[in-house]
């Protein structure tokens, strides 16, 4: 196989639709030039150069300044129990009422 038939089924347009899967909005990525700090793709913009939007950071991003990160981040904060009622806030009084027959 040529080099001109090995360009010719791997395109550019190719390397931005999978750049694109890749970096999609949702993702949730880390900065390599600050380990811990993780952030949401909000936008991939293959038009713009950088390509790539953070929700919580102003500057746009080249896809080497990211690492992709697969797994979902759980602490165990989703295993305490709600406060809503200590922190005051409203009860929702329910819609249904319980009919009782009078005798």
């Amino acid at each position: 196989m040529g080099l001109g038939i090995m360009a010719s089924i791997f395109s550019a347009d190719d390397f931005v639709q999978e750049e694109a899967l890749k970096y999609r909005p949702g993702q949730r990525v880390e900065l390599k030039a600050s380990p811990g700090v993780v952030d949401v793709i909000a936008e991939y913009d293959p038009m713009m150069v950088p390509p790539i939007w953070l929700v919580n950071d102003p500057k746009p991003r080249y896809p080497h300044e990211l690492s992709l990160l697969v797994k979902p981040f759980i602490s165990n904060a989703w295993l305490r129990l709600s406060k809503r009622g200590a922190v005051g806030h409203p009860m929702r009084q329910s819609r249904v009422h319980s009919v009782t027959a009078y005798k």
